[in-house]
């Protein structure tokens, strides 16, 4: 992985096909072939599928800010198959009962509409010294974790991806004109506290990349305008990149997906030098960024994740794959991985042959650069 970031030569690409599989993906594979123990397991399952271990600092999540204390999960209706939930991030939604993860929610109401809010229900739990946080025991792990073999990440909620968990897009929106005093105070404080979370984390151990996910952008682009984001967002962004990249962090990381193309130019000033998942949908091409912006960063996905599914041809499947991965063995930098997470149309047998022959092409085509 260190050596994709730097654009060394290295003998196989960073072995990461998929971010992620959905919990009816994996069941459905259970039904057609994969053993029982790695339907069972999360790690036996990546372990089965041959990806490299990749382990993230256990704080948070994906999308979720580290808040410390977590808010009182709250059920405040079910009617059998909707729930009304307060979740752990103080947001209120409607989701589905059973596998909530096949809709997305219905956000009903935000923690912040006001500074009073920020102030009353965000900021205590934004302490950057409390430890509390992590496991017990985690923080002492500084002797097993400098001699471990294996890359560690960490993830960082982005600028517009905190902003949007506290106040939901809509009333976001509105408060970036008409409430800058609101948004300039949080980002601050979301400033304050990553840089100095990443300082102390980093005296236990020094991740070798962080994952910044913002989501902001759909099809047609960003949702709130670049001119913006550069005067409000990017500044704090900045800080935090320049003080992860001093105490030794290499992989500065972006998730942002849909049509992320106006934002690159932002990003990389802030100082990221890799982004992800590259949609294709929404006219994300991998070739052709990494021919625009040469060796600038680090690209991880862009392999159309639908010409997997049980509807679309195996060879259509190898020409996507043959389209993105091989001219990327030139240009150097990659991680080859679906542009986002696999869905439950995927069948076993296909995802099984897209890793066979996704990791097969480095010894057809030579070395892998």
């Amino acid at each position: 992985m260190i050596g994709t970031i730097r654009f060394d030569s290295i003998d196989r690409p960073f072995r990461w096909e998929t971010p992620g599989i959905w919990a009816q993906t994996v069941a459905r594979w259970a039904r057609e072939g994969l053993p029982a123990d790695a339907a069972d397991s999360h790690n036996k399952l990546i372990e089965f599928l041959g990806f490299d271990r990749l382990d993230w600092v256990p704080v948070g999540s994906w999308t979720a800010d580290l808040f410390y204390p977590l808010f009182e999960q709250k059920i405040i209706e079910d009617d059998g198959h909707i729930i009304i939930i307060q979740g752990t991030d103080g947001v209120t939604k409607k989701v589905l009962k059973e596998n909530p993860e096949m809709s997305m929610p219905q956000f009903l109401k935000f923690p912040v509409e006001t500074i009073d809010d920020y102030i009353r229900e965000i900021e205590w739990r934004l302490n950057p010294e409390d430890e509390a946080r992590f496991p017990a025991g985690w923080l002492s792990k500084k002797h097993d974790l400098a001699s471990r073999d294996y890359p560690l990440g960490l993830f960082v909620i982005g600028p517009f991806g905190h902003l949007r968990n506290l106040m939901g897009e809509e009333n976001l929106m509105y408060a970036l004109y008409d409430d800058r005093g609101l948004i300039k105070y949080m980002m601050n404080k979301w400033r304050d506290f990553y840089t100095k979370f990443i300082s102390k984390l980093c005296k236990t151990a020094v991740p070798e990349a962080i994952m910044v996910w913002e989501d902001m952008c759909y099809k047609n682009g960003p949702l709130m305008s670049p001119e913006l984001f550069r005067e409000l967002l990017l500044p704090g962004l900045r800080d935090i990149m320049d003080q992860a990249k001093s105490l030794g962090i290499e992989g500065l990381w972006v998730d942002n997906d849909g049509n992320c193309e106006k934002m690159i130019p932002l990003y990389l000033d802030a100082g990221a030098n890799g982004f992800y998942p590259f949609e294709c949908k929404a006219g994300m091409d991998i070739v052709e960024i990494r021919r625009q912006y040469g060796k600038r960063f680090t690209i991880i996905g862009g392999i159309e994740k639908h010409t997997l599914s049980d509807e679309i041809q195996y060879d259509d499947m190898i020409i996507e794959i043959n389209s993105k991965v091989v001219p990327m063995f030139e240009l150097g930098g990659y991680i080859p991985m679906l542009d986002h997470t696999a869905p439950p149309n995927i069948p076993f047998k296909r995802f099984m042959g897209f890793l066979d022959h996704v990791r097969g092409l480095p010894e057809k085509h030579g070395k892998w650069l």
